[in-house]
């Protein structure tokens, strides 16, 4: 993979995890995850709906630095 694709692939893993972790805008966040998102953490819901109603747990503790 080259450079260009790396650098591509960072600014949209970032931009998913600001729209969702420091954004907390929900809605648009359901653009990055499927509606079959499997979810695996013992602390957040099933799914990508208990991914989305999760995160609020963690409040402003849990931002998304570049």
């Amino acid at each position: 993979m080259g450079a260009a694709a790396q650098e591509r692939n960072k600014a949209l893993v970032l931009e998913t995890f600001d729209t969702l972790a420091n954004q907390h805008d929900y809605a648009a966040a359901q653009r990055f995850w499927s509606p079959d998102y499997i979810q695996h953490s013992a602390h957040i819901p099933p799914g990508r709906d208990g991914l989305f109603s999760g995160l609020p747990m963690f409040g402003d503790t849990f931002p998304i630095k570049a």
